[in-house]
């Protein structure tokens, strides 16, 4: 293996080691108010909140910090909203499937949540470090190519 290639594999796992502090940015929004808060989503000029800096629900306020975004889609009499926002919970399914709940009278919701930044505005949301390990890979398997081929 080329030194480059190793020197860039080095890199790759320092970066993927640092967990970098930053405050947390997620889309806040209901679509009862806001029908761009809807999907398709139209993040363009929707508010953004620094989860960090929100005054946290009074039966949360000593137990949990914001740490997720959340999206949540309910369905209630047959009329749909789209709540997008901080979470304080997460689960085994954060940043993989959402969790769907059905309940009696025609009530259904869909919680899907995610720890990225701004990433409760995708229809089906993903980590950004998912995205940002699949663009360093792929970086790094072009380069290899590249120093075999030379």
């Amino acid at each position: 293996m080329s030194p480059f290639v190793e020197k860039s594999l080095l890199l790759l796992g320092i970066l993927c080691c640092i967990q970098v502090s930053t405050a947390l940015m997620c889309y806040d929004c209901n679509s009862e108010y806001d029908p761009r808060c809807g999907d398709p989503f139209e993040p363009y000029s929707i508010g953004e909140v620094n989860c960090s800096k929100q005054e946290p629900l009074e039966h949360l306020k000593d137990k949990y910090q914001p740490m997720l975004c959340r999206k949540t889609v309910q369905k209630i009499y047959g009329k749909t909203r789209i709540v997008r926002g901080c979470g304080y919970i997460p689960d085994e399914r954060t940043d993989g499937e959402c969790i769907k709940r059905s309940g009696t009278h025609d009530v259904a919701a869909i919680y899907c949540a995610c720890t990225g930044e701004l990433c409760n505005g995708a229809n089906s949301m993903m980590s950004s470090q998912y995205v940002l390990i699949s663009g360093l890979t792929l970086l790094l398997m072009l380069l290899t190519r590249h120093s075999i081929s030379s």
